[in-house]
């Protein structure tokens, strides 16, 4: 017989370890006088262990009861739910999933076998009239291509286009415009010097590519001298560096200098430096100004 040392129940089964109530290991009932001599110690579990239900027999339930309250002790038991429901659903969806794996199986072994039935009817056909034609269709091929290439053979050849030569100018036809242009130039210059905005805008065509402006009429050129020159009592430039590129069709030249100016009137000033560049074409005889712009800014003042 066995012993709670906690719960001071009595066991019959000696093959339980621990109580059935508690946890508590259980002791024989030879050392229960030993270790129940002193009501006040408990024996402590080694571990915890999570109470389990358990519903005596009534005569073991009633010869049971609390040493405190003198009163018996009941143990109810909840009520087990039935899982019958849940294992009936399982089993036929499991045999629905079996039998259509089953049948999917059936299906495709007996497709792969009418396919491989299929083709090897089809690959046991004679192959001497396929031979026989992949003869004929190569020999057939041959002819034509034979035919062909002697027939483009005997066809007249294509020429191709011949290339059109780039006009070019000669050493002497390079310092003529060269001169002309410098000649452009220096009338430029010296009729604004002057003020002269009549002569200063005779050697512009009627339309020219005016720095940032884009292609604008000679009029819009005239407005802006005009209001420049009249602001200043003195102009002066200073033309370095001059180069002067002919295009080779001999009617475009392009030139490049360093232009230094210097501005004075009653109340305002202005200097400054830059690279410029003048594009001129030969327009009924005469070398005209068809762009102006600025490349490099040295300075200003």
């Amino acid at each position: 017989m066995k012993v709670c040392p906690n719960c001071r129940t009595e066991y019959t089964d000696d093959g339980l370890q621990y109580c059935l109530q508690d946890g508590t290991p259980l002791l024989n009932s030879s050392n229960r006088s030993s270790n129940f001599d002193a009501e006040s110690e408990t024996v402590i579990s080694p571990r915890k262990v999570e109470p389990i239900r358990f519903e005596p027999p009534s005569s073991f339930q009633n010869s049971r009861t609390n040493r405190e309250t003198d009163q018996p002790l009941v143990v109810e038991r909840e009520p087990k739910k039935s899982n019958t429901a849940t294992v009936v659903a399982l089993s036929v969806l499991g045999t629905i999933l079996v039998s259509g794996l089953v049948g999917a199986g059936v299906w495709v072994y007996f497709g792969n076998k009418k396919t491989v039935a299929v083709a090897n009817t089809n690959s046991t056909a004679p192959t001497r009239s396929s031979n026989a034609s992949a003869n004929n269709n190569q020999s057939a091929n041959t002819n034509t291509n034979t035919n062909t290439n002697a027939n483009a053979n005997l066809a007249a050849p294509t020429l191709s286009p011949t290339p059109t030569a780039k006009p070019t100018i000669n050493p002497e036809q390079a310092k003529n415009i060269t001169g002309n242009v410098k000649d452009v130039v220096d009338d430029w210059k010296s009729a604004a010097e002057n003020l002269d905005i009549t002569s200063h805008l005779s050697n512009y065509a009627d339309t020219v590519d005016y720095y940032n402006g884009g292609k604008v009429g000679v009029a819009k050129i005239r407005a802006d001298k005009e209001r420049a020159f009249s602001q200043y009592d003195s102009v002066n430039f200073n033309i370095d560096n001059l180069r002067v590129i002919p295009d080779p069709s001999g009617d475009k030249a392009t030139t490049i200098f360093d232009k230094e100016w210097r501005f004075e009137g009653a109340d305002k000033y202005s200097a400054g430096k830059v690279q410029q560049q003048l594009t001129l074409n030969k327009i009924n005889g005469k070398w005209l100004i068809t762009s102006e712009k600025d490349l490099k800014v040295y300075y200003k003042e």
